[in-house]
């Protein structure tokens, strides 16, 4: 045989080990399939696609057993005791809930002093910005993004000036997400005394087997006392806009002892970037005299290396415990069978379902992808409504208006399954219902589609929706 044939052998063997070793793996069968698809039909490309984004490489970021139960040892041990658990009418309705989130995740419940919405990111970083400046110990700060403009230029000039007065200063960011930004400005922040890693390194995006598993988590934890989570980058993008328009985001600042569930996710990624254990005593406040009646979060570490689905999980058994109504905000849709299946149920059994969605994305493929669920959706009653003023970024799930989630997690594939992401369930109607309020505000900038005008689109749209969704798993 001539060397043209030994190469197709070889080729032909390399896409068999391949299929068989995402056989042998039990992944998800919507993912299996795709993969399958990509490798066995698309010559070449499709080996090295599988290469880049296919291979598993959920280890990489693993964490030492014994750290990381030291860790999660201090927030439960701020949890609020059982005998008060008992007594608080809101929890005795959602108790499976609590009691799932803290066997999937070791995550305690934890109460909240004080709990502040934003919705704009104008607003958000001159609160953010006015705490930094009044630091006195640390800042733990991460981000998946960190734009090269003039948000995150103003962050670093109050974060060297910060580091100046002796504040320790501690910075993760995801390389892949802030590829764009010119290594002389991590240089100049570490020349400047702070504490700076990025988050499972790219030299080269199109060559890398890690680019596949991004830090998504957003954080940022101010003396211990403070805390930031939700869906907001540094970028100038929150303040101006791009093409998209303005970009309509949900984020929070939270007080008191919920803080530690913040602080203990920021040190366990740190542990996991710089291999440097710490002297975690100093970070977490003693506990404080519980208050039944004070409004409880449980924070979930959300990712690949994680024994269960703890995000999808707690979605799903909060949509399928609704009673009344469901409210619903992601950028991108790409639900797992389970997580669709619980929606069209919900609807289907006469709960008042509402998602809202983007327009467009700033993936056109993800949205091909997100539009070949509506459908269904929209059959099975659930209605939905399509920002149109800007992008719409924002993440929140709200049940009955008596629980809410808090956080990174965008309900797609990406976030539930392969992304690092950090959620939080809080149990209290009163913030439940100032985020209804905040949805129903939304509603003015959207459109209401009608199943009739949804099945008007063209043969090619829903052609390339129902392509684009054997891949929706791997978007």
């Amino acid at each position: 045989m001539d060397l043209y044939s030994w190469l197709i052998i070889a080729y032909v063997l390399t896409v068999c080990g391949v299929i068989g070793t995402v056989l042998s793996e039990n992944r998800n069968p919507l993912k299996a399939s795709a993969w399958i698809l990509i490798v066995g039909l698309i010559p070449v490309v499709g080996i090295m696609v599988y290469i880049v984004f296919g291979q598993d490489q959920r280890r990489l970021n693993s964490i030492n057993r014994r750290f990381y139960q030291r860790l999660m040892r201090k927030p439960q041990q701020l949890s609020l005791p059982k005998h008060l658990l008992k007594k608080r009418q809101a929890t005795e309705e959602h108790q499976r809930l609590i009691e799932l989130v803290y066997r999937n995740s070791d995550s305690p419940l934890l109460q909240l002093q004080s709990l502040e919405i934003y919705a704009w990111g104008a607003d958000m970083y001159e609160a953010l910005f006015a705490d930094l400046e009044r630091a006195e110990e640390y800042i733990h700060l991460q981000a998946y993004i960190f734009g090269a403009d003039e948000v995150t230029d103003r962050l670093s000039d109050i974060l060297l000036r910060k580091a100046q007065e002796g504040v320790t200063i501690r910075i993760i960011y995801d390389h892949l997400g802030s590829y764009n930004v010119p290594s002389s400005y991590w240089k100049r922040l570490r020349n400047g005394g702070i504490q700076v890693y990025a988050f499972m390194r790219v030299a080269f995006p199109l060559l890398s087997t890690t680019v596949n598993y991004r830090n998504h988590r957003k954080i940022v934890v101010i003396d211990g006392s403070v805390g930031y989570v939700g869906g907001m980058n540094f970028a100038q993008r929150y303040l101006t806009g791009s093409d998209l328009g303005r970009w309509r985001d949900t984020h929070f600042r939270i007080t008191g002892v919920a803080v530690a569930g913040l602080q203990s996710s920021f040190l366990i990624d740190w542990y996991a970037v710089s291999r440097k254990v710490i002297n975690v005593d100093r970070y977490f406040d003693p506990a404080i005299e519980a208050n039944e009646y004070s409004p409880s979060v449980q924070f979930l570490q959300g990712g690949p290396i994680s024994h269960w689905r703890t995000i999808e999980q707690a979605m799903i058994y909060m949509i399928s415990r609704a009673t009344h109504h469901i409210c619903i905000q992601t950028p991108y849709f790409l639900p797992t069978e389970n997580l669709n299946s619980a929606l069209i149920t919900a609807a289907l059994a006469g709960v008042t379902v509402e998602l809202m969605l983007p327009v467009k994305t700033d993936s056109r493929l993800a949205t091909f992808a997100a539009n070949s669920y509506l459908a269904q959706l929209l059959e099975a009653g659930v209605k939905i409504y399509q920002y149109s003023d800007g992008f719409l970024h924002s993440k929140l799930l709200l049940v009955d208006d008596q629980i809410a989630t808090v956080g990174s997690a965008n309900m797609d594939f990406r976030s539930l399954e392969h992304n690092f992401e950090i959620s939080g369930i809080i149990y209290d109607s009163g913030i439940a219902k100032r985020l209804h309020t905040l949805f129903d505000q939304d509603k003015h900038s959207c459109h209401f589609l009608t199943q009739d005008e949804w099945g008007e689109r063209s043969r090619l749209a829903r052609f390339a929706e129902s392509f684009m969704r054997l891949f929706a798993p791997l978007l």
